[in-house]
């Protein structure tokens, strides 16, 4: 019984050795980005957003300095415009679905024009931790006709995560033949400086306007590859000695006088 109850400790010993060996990193698949589907704002319709003061901040945990950006609902899909109905009506040219595959609503930025990065300050991270950032972007032309003349247009956006910086491959879409560069998953890994840094998002491109998309913002922390080595080292031999002590005993049991 003794050695039952020894080899019952080793286990667990092992088992938890596994467990810190882990405890001092970043824990996989925790969201750190507040609001990243844009799904929390204080308008009802497709309205024009910035920070500059409280009543034309409508995104909640984000900021921006410019009203080139906008909060898109899905209801603009339906009315089969992003502003009107009253003069000048702008809507979108080509076949944009009527939201990204996160669902819900988006983010357009004139990535030509009143373009400004849109911004959140993340905490929580761990110094020297990567850390995943998944985001969903495309690119579409308004047609305002009386304002824009329909043409080829490009963008890209220019991720930053404290110092350092990353951009993702240019889209390219074109208003006068109804091409558009469609939804697409974007995934970048960053290495935190600080435990408090800021993500920032800046639309950059060229065109009449160029209308950059963004949803589905999420960024999660990435265990290093050793410590997740020894979480499941530490699991095989506590299982091992485990299931090694309880066959013994049963052994001793089938053999006793």
């Amino acid at each position: 019984m003794s050695d039952f109850f020894s080899v019952k400790t080793a286990c667990r010993a092992a088992m938890l050795a596994g467990v810190l060996a882990i405890a001092g990193s970043p824990v996989l698949g925790t969201p750190l980005v507040l609001n990243g589907s844009f799904e929390n704002t204080t308008v009802s319709i497709t309205s024009t957003w910035d920070c500059t003061n409280a009543s034309t901040c409508v995104v909640p945990n984000w900021s921006t300095l410019d009203y080139g950006q906008i909060i898109v609902l899905p209801s603009w899909f339906t009315n089969g415009y992003l502003f009107g109905p009253s003069p000048p009506v702008v809507g979108v040219a080509g076949p944009l679905p009527a939201s990204s595959p996160d669902g819900g609503n988006f983010v357009f930025s004139d990535a030509d024009y009143h373009n400004a990065a849109i911004t959140q300050t993340i905490s929580g991270l761990s110094p020297g931790g990567k850390y995943k950032l998944s985001f969903y972007q495309a690119l579409a032309q308004d047609t305002e006709l009386s304002v824009t003349t329909p043409g080829p247009v490009s963008a890209q956006w220019q991720v930053s995560f404290g110092s350092s910086t990353q951009t993702t491959p240019l889209m390219n879409a074109d208003g006068s033949t109804l091409t558009i560069s469609n939804w697409a998953l974007q995934n970048m890994t960053f290495v935190a400086g600080a435990s408090s840094q800021v993500l920032s998002f800046l639309a950059i491109g060229a065109g009449d306007p160029p209308l950059a998309g963004l949803d589905g913002i999420s960024l999660t922390a990435v265990p290093e590859p050793g410590s997740a080595v020894m979480l499941l080292m530490g699991l095989l031999s506590g299982g091992f000695l485990y299931r090694r002590t309880r066959w013994q005993r049963i052994n001793r049991t089938s053999v006793a006088p």
